[in-house]
């Protein structure tokens, strides 16, 4: 401890060492095992899927909502009898948060990006290795 001095220098003469104890293994995909990585692949391609289910799942509401306010604009449209400033902005908000509710389902977002980008990864190096 004499190393650390009050302004907040350290001055080490010697070896220093840091143990965290931590247990956890990160190898690099390149001195991963063929096995290793053949069991690798599976695990992220399932969760890219459970990403996608959970995108789904937050979104459900906006599908909702803007099938309600689709229907709204249809009923008040076919109620008045013709089409009136409501009945268009309503299908116009119905149709706007419907594309923006499908193309957030559609687009990957960062994570499922990341972990299309390690499959990805895994085949190029089996590929390298003629493993597949």
């Amino acid at each position: 401890m004499r190393d650390f001095n009050n302004s907040g220098g350290i001055n080490v003469e010697g070896d220093f060492n840091v143990t965290d104890n931590s247990h956890n293994e990160h190898k690099l995909l390149i001195s991963c095992s063929n096995e290793e990585l053949l069991r690798e692949r599976p695990f992220r391609q399932e969760n890219i899927k459970i990403e996608q289910t959970r995108k789904i799942k937050r979104l459900k509401g906006f599908y909702a909502l803007a099938l309600i306010l689709l229907l709204a604009a249809a009923g008040l449209g076919a109620w008045e009898g013709e089409a009136n400033l409501v009945s268009v902005l309503l299908g116009a908000g119905s149709f706007l948060i419907g594309f923006q509710s499908i193309r957030a389902t559609l687009e990957p977002n960062s994570f499922q990006v990341e972990e299309q980008n390690v499959v990805n990864e895994i085949g190029k190096i089996l590929k390298q290795r003629r493993a597949e």
